[in-house]
């Protein structure tokens, strides 16, 4: 049965990611609240979702579809729109606008929209749970400002759609995102986690504690940095909760006192790299992430807003073939057996 796991009773909060614009996550989003109508869903976007159409191509989008008691994220112009077809639960201080929390009294079509932070997002997500919701849907990105980096999230659904480029690359981004997925979890205690999570700069590791760098991130200054981890005679290991790049790479390598050492990220999602360049990291050292990749669908999407789309059928049976192991869910497939 696709998508079983969301009925799971430990999943409490799940983001809908895409791999690039327009990949399809309102189709997937519309799908899960339909499937699951006997839930009572909260459903909110970390931007805007819902639009009548696409703000650079113009063309329409799929409106967000809200069965009967469904808890939702609005502006006060949706919330005009819908009238006394909605029920406002609370409001929501959010620097510039004001938000709501509403209830569908039936079957609506509306915007949604969200706080801009993570820490906000987070706080809305517990409130729907708390007035009612079995489960909190989030139209969300790949953003370490986005609730779904964070480790409050259950469950990700990640939409890969035609949008983001031809055959082969589809391909390979989906052996990253493998590769990001299976990353081994670092073992860190309540003290060790507390102080990483929220570190906005470089740490380095003696074998026992963690230790201020006073390095920002992997952009700075080469020299600067090479220099700092050259201080610490005991290094055995580095946080990074900031992106490694490819331009970054050369910089680390040369931090590192020798192959072996603990590398480890904030989250999968900060290794910007190609798969050849992880297998890489990965071989000389061992990479390990604080937070995971909490995956549990890939979906992927033939249709692309303004570019060609694939061929249906040579999309779903290029992609099934390489990867068998991942059960691929077409949301086009799904949309039309709905």
């Amino acid at each position: 049965m696709q998508f079983k796991w969301i009925a799971d009773d430990e999943v409490k909060i799940v983001a809908i990611v895409g791999t690039s614009k327009n990949a399809g996550k309102t189709s997937l989003l519309n799908h899960l609240l339909w499937r699951n109508r006997a839930l009572a869903f909260g459903v909110f976007s970390t931007g805007i979702d819902g639009e009548k159409e696409d703000a650079i191509f113009l063309k329409p989008k799929p409106a967000v579809q809200l069965y009967a008691g469904t808890l939702f994220c609005c502006d006060s112009n949706a919330l005009r729109d819908l009238g006394s077809r909605v029920e406002i639960l609370a409001s929501l201080a959010e620097p510039g606008r004001e938000l709501f929390i509403a209830r569908s009294l039936g079957l609506i079509k509306s915007m949604i929209t969200g706080p801009a932070t993570a820490s906000a997002q987070i706080e809305l997500a517990q409130h729907m749970l708390e007035l009612g919701a079995d489960k909190v849907l989030v139209d969300g990105a790949l953003d370490r400002k986005s609730i779904a980096l964070s480790p409050r999230i259950d469950a990700i659904a990640l939409v890969l759609g035609a949008s983001f480029g031809n055959l082969n690359e589809l391909e390979l981004e989906l052996k990253r995102l493998s590769a990001l997925r299976s990353l081994s979890v670092y073992d860190a205690d309540a003290q060790s986690f507390a102080l990483l999570e929220p570190a906005e700069e470089l740490k380095f590791y003696d074998g026992t504690l963690w230790q201020d760098s006073g390095c920002a991130s992997l952009n700075a200054d080469a020299q600067t940095l090479i220099k700092a981890a050259k201080a610490q005679p005991e290094l055995q290991g580095i946080y990074i909760p900031g992106s490694v790049t490819p331009k970054s790479l050369g910089t680390l390598y040369s931090m590192l006192p020798q192959d072996g050492a603990l590398v480890l990220v904030r989250h999968p999602d900060c290794l910007k790299l190609n798969v050849h360049q992880l297998l890489e990291l990965g071989s000389r050292h061992k990479l390990k992430c604080l937070i995971p990749f909490k995956i549990k669908e890939y979906i992927i999407n033939s249709e692309a807003m303004g570019h060609k789309s694939k061929d249906a059928d040579l999309f779903r049976s290029r992609l099934r073939t390489a990867f068998p192991q991942l059960n691929l869910i077409d949301i086009m497939e799904v949309n039309s057996a709905g």
